[in-house]
């Protein structure tokens, strides 16, 4: 089963997968090294060159997954919760794990509500520059919209319940979200 960018269980695939992805590099890295230096009695060869070569794609899985290891996936209660709570309109998106030009930042959960984002990490961790991060792209864009990021799940579901937005939501907004998580 494949799981896209904004689902919920993406970061456990996604750290599962790139945990794999290094071992397979360093494992063909080393491997084709040893074979190589074994077979022709030095390690001067094209087999070297080539197990060097393999340490660049998985050096870049390994920052992929080093870039994931803080962040967990949400819970199947909390989505569940979350899902129960959202209209047909809304859009709602898990585990997002999205750069700026100065940071990686992470949201639990997303949801838009016509020009209203409410967002959500767990365990307190919330930023700032979440919000005006958001805020201030969508401006650029001309687009308004307002967000705010909860820290506690009986805000974010009270919140969920009683606002009430029934504004289309704007492409830019969904286009924005899709271009800034990490892949």
């Amino acid at each position: 089963m494949k799981i896209h960018k904004g689902e919920a269980g993406y970061i456990k695939k996604k750290k599962t997968l790139q945990t794999l992805v290094v071992i397979l590099f360093v494992a063909a890295g080393l491997s084709l090294f040893f074979i190589c230096r074994q077979i022709l009695g030095t390690s001067k060869n094209l087999g070297t060159v080539v197990a060097v070569l393999l340490t660049l794609p998985g050096a870049k899985a390994l920052v992929n997954l080093i870039l994931f290891l803080p962040y967990q996936s949400v819970s199947t209660y909390f989505k569940g919760k979350c899902d129960s709570l959202l209209s047909e309109t809304d859009k709602a998106y898990y585990d997002l794990v999205f750069t700026s030009p100065e940071r990686v930042m992470h949201l639990d959960f997303l949801a838009v509500r016509g020009t209203e984002l409410i967002g959500y990490v767990k365990d307190g961790k919330k930023e700032d520059r979440i919000e005006s991060y958001f805020t201030e792209t969508m401006k650029k864009q001309g687009v308004s919209v307002h967000m705010h990021v909860f820290t506690k799940e009986e805000e974010l579901f009270n919140r969920l319940s009683t606002c009430q937005n029934s504004d289309e939501i704007p492409n830019e907004v969904t286009d924005f979200i899709h271009t800034v998580l990490v892949k």
